[in-house]
């Protein structure tokens, strides 16, 4: 059996230099989206003047990110690879389940995150800065990561799940060879529902809760600080939904498949990783200052670095000099 799939006829071939092009495109996005979520990390990890939930909830929310931007660096180059490959070999079909199993897990985990951040909020405003210990927070970042994985484990299982290399280039669900089709919508049902739906709307009810908490209870100490993290929480959630929609589009466009549904879905994908970062640093001003301190920080080195060059070629003698 050929290890690719044909697009229909209402859909243009995928195996071509625009595709290549676009790939191109949403690589350099990627690295582009990498070097800022590891930015933010990094500046997460200097902030210490931020509550530790905070802290530990975010940076495992950006590490989802950091997933799933490597998965999507495989994807795209695997896709510019086999578009380049002028002996057209047929791609192998079980990889692309792989990146795509490994691709749910980075998504469902940062929208787990973010419901796990909202909640970290709700004990704040209710009980004070530190309300959770480092073994506690070890223990539900374990969880926020094992339940993607389960949830995402029907992507690994055959006759439930498929995917190929359509036009044997571009890595996406396949429903055509599906075998068992009750249960593969049964397994995307819960894993939409369990991993998309519920943490999203968790997202959303616990800052609206916290809000009505600190006007009901007539909070007086740090009431702006409280009730701007959870403002800042509820920005989050915009960063949710385009992580949501990253999520769903393949699985929605897969029913009905044609070339433009794989672009917007690859395009969703990469652009999902973008707002998170943005909004942090944004938003969080101990974040942007660590932020500004590894910027100068990095300046100052290239100033260092570059005023060394100039002393040494200042005192170098030149040939005729040495002779």
């Amino acid at each position: 059996m050929d290890n690719s799939t044909v697009l229909p006829e209402n859909g243009s071939s995928l195996n071509s230099p625009g595709f290549m092009v676009y790939c191109i495109l949403l690589a350099v996005l990627t690295v582009v989206a990498g070097i800022m979520l590891g930015f933010t990390v990094v500046s997460l990890l200097m902030a210490t003047s931020l509550p530790r939930p905070v802290r530990l909830f975010l940076i495992n929310l950006l590490v989802g990110g950091l997933l799933v931007v490597v998965i999507m660096m495989f994807i795209l180059g695997t896709s510019i690879a086999l578009i380049g490959e002028s002996a057209q070999l047929p791609a192998p079909r079980y990889l692309c389940r792989v990146y795509l199993w490994v691709f749910g897990i980075g998504g469902v985990a940062r929208l787990w995150s973010l419901a796990a951040f909202s909640f970290a909020i709700l004990g704040i405003v209710k009980f004070g800065k530190k309300t959770i210990s480092l073994w506690s927070a070890a223990v539900v970042i374990a969880i926020l990561w094992l339940v993607p994985m389960f949830l995402s484990l029907y992507l690994m299982l055959p006759y439930v799940f498929e995917a190929q290399f359509f036009d044997g280039v571009a890595c996406f669900p396949d429903r055509n060879n599906v075998i068992i089709v009750e249960a593969r919508y049964t397994f995307l049902l819960t894993w939409s529902f369990l991993g998309g739906i519920i943490p999203l709307i968790v997202s959303i009810i616990v800052p609206i809760v916290c809000l009505c908490y600190i006007k009901r209870h007539m909070v007086s100490e740090g009431t702006q600080y409280r009730k701007g993290m959870a403002k800042f929480s509820l920005f989050l959630v915009v960063g949710g939904c385009i992580n949501v929609a990253g999520q769903a589009l393949p699985a929605l466009l897969s029913l009905s498949l044609a070339a433009p549904g794989i672009y917007l879905s690859y395009g969703c994908a990469v652009l999902s990783l973008l707002p998170t970062p943005i909004i942090i640093l944004a938003y969080l001003k101990p974040v942007q200052v660590q932020a500004k301190k590894i910027v100068t920080f990095g300046q100052m080195l290239e100033g260092s670095f570059q005023r060394r060059m100039t002393t040494t070629t200042d005192v170098t003698p030149s040939t005729d000099e040495k002779i």
